[in-house]
């Protein structure tokens, strides 16, 4: 019994080391095959990431040949259309090129910038101080000459006569350009939304209006300077005038117009304009309309006192110039045969003179009277010109004379003009704007004079068109600045005495026979008497 237990006891310990050792055997087997199942499995995955990588590569490039192909076939079909083609960058700088509008930012005029430097400020007393000395010295010669003091302003006298009939003038004028267009705009955007046939009413509204400037801004203005005796300063201000209101009311309809139509199928989203606003936009020095401006937070009354202090000065300082250089040198002249050799010299004589009225009219006109006007009106942006004195080509010295009425040539005959006829046509824009502006200049100095003697047109239309495309922006260097500073003392002097001496001439020679051509024939080249 004893024994068969053991024995029995032996057996189950030597299969339960048996089992032990079997089971070590399996783990251990286990233990080895699973790196190799790892290494299988990521051997058999980076196969599988080769084939997909060599599948989409294949793909990719048969995509791209075929592409390749199509551009190269299209390429081959549109070439002569794409060798005329502008690049896309030119166009997209064009199109906002036309696109581009006036900003209005607050700043001082250039000169009052200027002043504030302490060197600049004694140039400027230098100049003042030499032009009193020049008026103290006529009053000194006249007053000895005389035994008294000679106070003449019999030029004055000559130049405002009718002065009343060309205020009532420009009254009338004002007027009408207050209340006619924009009432015109009103019934307008009121009937835009009813009608089916906005073109229509359009072009109705258009004619109708061009009729009354026709009648209102044309044919009355010409009736009071021609048939009224004004005076020749009285009738450049109803002219000057005349064509401030016109380009005011046209910038004004020019830009309330477009958001107007555009909007003519939605209810409520843009309205006319304000009466106010228009009416702000008439007086302030500025012709392009916007319903706001910048504005100064009050009115420097001090300021206003010397602007217009000095805007009296420079009249009368160009009074003295007109009576003591221009007159004497043009009253005699239609005496003595008309030749070159004595043009030229009366011209170099009086270059000083010359370069010293167009200062004048400039601080006057530009600095003086536009600045007195922005003050009262509390109007902020000042950039009525730039620095033309630094200009190296002409093309620069139109941008930066005159910026208001560069403005609105660009802005509304430069821009719609590219915008018509085509973008590549800026030679014929430019042309244009000259032209115009050349035929207005003449326009206003043929009413003024009551001849036609057309210098200004020749020296602006002819010479200037091709100053500005000679000297133009790629001229640097103050070797061109010389050229600009000769052509300005010359021009503008020329200009001066030959319209002086056609006056004069126009008194003492009278036509005997009135005829066209001797309407149109200067006076002062045959005038002998």
């Amino acid at each position: 019994m004893d024994r068969r237990e053991m024995s029995d006891g032996g057996i189950r310990q030597r299969s339960s080391q048996e089992q032990t050792r079997r089971e070590e055997e399996t783990q251990l087997l286990n233990e080895e095959a699973e790196p190799l199942e790892k290494n299988t499995a990521h051997i058999e995955g980076k196969g599988h990431l080769e084939v997909m990588k060599a599948k989409v590569l294949q793909q990719i490039n048969n995509q791209l040949s075929d592409l390749l192909d199509k551009t190269l076939e299209e390429a081959a079909h549109s070439r002569p259309q794409q060798l005329n083609m502008v690049p896309a960058k030119k166009q997209s700088r064009e199109k906002e090129e036309l696109l581009k509008k006036k900003v209005f930012v607050p700043q001082r005029s250039l000169v009052d910038t200027m002043l504030e430097v302490e060197h600049f400020r004694t140039i400027h007393h230098i100049f003042v101080a030499m032009l009193c000395i020049f008026v103290l010295k006529q009053i000194s010669v006249d007053s000895i000459d005389e035994g008294r003091l000679v106070l003449d302003f019999e030029l004055f006298i000559v130049g405002f006569r009718q002065l009343p009939t060309a205020l009532f003038a420009w009254l009338c004028m004002f007027l009408y350009t207050l209340f006619v267009p924009y009432q015109a705009l009103q019934i307008w955007s009121g009937c835009l939304k009813m009608t089916r046939f906005p073109n229509l009413l359009t072009s109705t509204l258009v004619l109708l209006m061009l009729i009354c400037h026709i009648a209102v801004m044309f044919i009355f203005p010409i009736y009071i300077v021609v048939y009224c005796n004004l005076g020749i300063a009285s009738r450049i201000i109803v002219l000057m005038e005349k064509m401030r209101l016109l380009m005011k009311s046209y910038s004004f309809l020019r830009e309330s117009m477009p958001p107007l139509l555009h909007a003519r199928y939605q209810i409520g989203n843009v309205s006319c304009p304000e009466f106010s606003t228009y009416l702000y936009f008439l007086f302030c020095p500025t012709l392009i309309y916007r319903k706001s401006y910048p504005r100064d937070p009050y009115i420097r009354w001090s300021y206003v006192i010397q602007k217009l202090v000095e805007f009296l000065a420079c009249i009368s300082i160009l009074h003295f110039l007109m009576k003591y250089h221009f007159i004497p040198h043009s009253i005699n002249m239609h005496k003595q045969p008309f030749n070159m050799k004595i043009q030229l010299l009366a011209i170099f004589d009086l270059v000083v003179p010359g370069i010293t009225v167009l200062l004048m009219i400039f601080y006057f006109h530009l600095d003086c009277w536009q600045n007195m006007f922005a003050e009262i009106l509390r109007f902020a942006d000042r950039s009525f010109y730039k620095d033309w004195w630094n200009s190296t080509s002409f093309s620069t010295f139109f941008r930066s004379w005159n910026v208001m009425v560069h403005d609105w040539l660009y802005y509304y005959i430069y821009q719609d003009f590219l915008w018509l006829i085509g973008r590549r046509a800026r030679a014929g824009a430019m042309l244009m704007v000259f032209l115009l502006s050349a035929v207005c200049h003449e326009y206003i100095l043929i009413l003024s004079f009551g001849f036609f003697y057309p210098v200004l047109f020749v020296l602006f239309a002819i010479n200037g068109v091709i100053f500005n495309f000679v000297l133009n922006d790629k001229r640097k260097g103050p070797f061109w600045n010389i050229i600009i500073w000769l052509c300005l003392s010359l021009g503008p002097t020329a200009i001066f005495l030959l319209y002086f001496q056609e006056w004069f001439a126009q008194i003492h020679c009278p036509l005997k026979e009135k005829t066209f051509w001797g309407k149109l024939t200067p006076r002062s080249w045959y005038c002998h008497p």
